[in-house]
This record gives structure tokens, sequence and C-alpha cells, in this order.
């Protein structure tokens, strides 16, 4: 019975953790609305539409404002100043909204405005009696070189290192044609 008790206590849990950021964004978004439907109302008295459909006038400037206001934000988000003002709401809302981080990386994803990833250098890495695929991060003077030894086949994730000169061999492919043959498992890589 216990059991059960905690199956179903643990599927209460996600499913709050999940609808929670659903209801918050829909609460902000039917708030917002309000507002622009108020201010669509306003510009439709000014313009004297409002006595040839009615309320359908409200609605269509207020979806126009809501176009416009997005549009000027998004100019503003790529401006410097902005770009930093806009990093630090979104810590702010990641901190408070369950699942935002997670929500905005999918909608970026969706829109297709997901930042680039950096191209390194690739070299191979001798690691004990093996060598391993590495990116180029940065040679020193000396020729000792920071590398990141990613996993595959994520190559999101590995370790850094600092390896001496002569225990790395430059590769003639970049990041991302390494990062294809680490999504493969390696397949293809011994060629290069």
């Amino acid at each position: 019975m216990k059991r059960y008790f905690n199956i179903f206590r643990k599927h209460i849990i996600t499913g709050f953790i999940f609808i929670m950021p659903v209801l918050i964004t829909i609460a902000v978004i039917g708030k917002f609305w309000h507002k622009l439907l108020a201010l669509g109302t306003k510009v439709s008295k000014m313009l004297h539409v409002d006595t040839i459909m009615g309320g359908v006038w409200d609605a269509i400037f207020a979806i126009i404002l809501l176009i416009l206001i997005c549009t000027i934000a998004g100019f503003l988000v790529r401006l410097t100043i902005f770009k930093k003002l806009s990093g630090e709401l979104d810590a702010k809302l990641a901190s408070v909204i369950p699942g935002y981080n997670d929500l905005r990386k999918k909608t970026e994803s969706k829109i297709g405005d997901e930042p680039k990833d950096a191209v390194f250098e690739t070299c191979l890495v001798q690691t004990q009696e093996h060598w391993k695929p590495a990116y180029l991060i940065d040679v020193a003077n000396n020729g000792d070189a920071t590398v990141f030894i990613p996993s595959a086949p994520t190559f999101k994730t590995g370790q850094v290192a600092i390896v001496p000169a002569g225990s790395y061999k430059k590769l003639n492919i970049d990041s991302k044609t390494l990062n294809e043959y680490l999504s493969k498992l390696g397949k293809g890589i011994s060629i290069t």
C-alpha cells in the first residue's frame, strides 16, 4: 500500500512541476492581454472605428499592438545593454518559475533562435595508452594546451585538461565535424 502511495505521490509532484510553468505563463499572458485589449479599445475609439464592428476592432488593435511590441522588443534585445538585461531577467524568471530554462530552450529551438556553438580547432590527446579526440581551446607559448575532451555521443559534456606539448596532435577538422563523428560514436574519425 505504501508503494502505491509513493507512486501516486510521485505522479502528483511530477504533474505539478510540469503544469505549473504552463499555468503561470497562461496567467501572465491573460493579464497582459487584458491590458492590451484596454489599450486596443482606446485606439479604436480614438480612430472612431469602434462603431463599425464593435469589439472586434478592439481585439484587432490589441493584436497589432502585441506584434508591434514584440518587434520592438526583438530589436532592443539584440543591443548589448538589453542582452545583459535580458540575461538578468531570464535568471530571475528561472529562479521563480520551475522549468523556465527548459521551456525557453524548447521555444528557441522551435523558432530557430538557438545560440550558435563556438567552433574550435581539434586534436588527438594522448592519455595513458589511448588517443582521445578533443577540442583545442588554447595553446600556451611553451606549447602546453588547454583541451576539452568531449564524451560521446553527446559531446556537450566532458572534461577540461591541460596537456603538455607533444602529447597532442592537431586534426584537420573543426569541432563541428568532430561532433558529427562523436554522434556516430567515433565512426570515421580515424580517417582524418
